[in-house]
């Protein structure tokens, strides 16, 4: 149980990382002039009461997110399973 655990705190810490980076990365590209060059002369729309401000581009990054944090607390429960099972025996 604790070696999936630690297996599984090694995945938790990588998608937390990448999701931290692939974060600071879309933010740096959703503030640059590169981000919808040509928006200024569009005006503003709304569908269905929500105004498209393109701050979709953001999901990736909380998906990993929240996949890191399941990962990390599905290894913190393996690892005091794997704990209590020791005291047991």
């Amino acid at each position: 149980m604790r070696t999936f655990a630690l297996f599984l705190a090694l995945a938790s810490a990588a998608c937390l990382g990448a999701a931290a980076w692939l974060g600071a990365t879309t933010l740096r590209f959703f503030h640059s002039d590169a981000y919808a060059p040509h928006s200024a002369r569009l005006p503003g729309y709304t569908a269905g009461r929500v105004e498209a401000d393109g701050a979709g581009i953001f999901l990736p990054a909380g998906l990993l997110l929240v996949a890191g944090l399941f990962l990390a607390k599905f290894a913190w429960n393996l690892w005091r399973d794997g704990r209590r099972r020791r005291k047991v025996r």
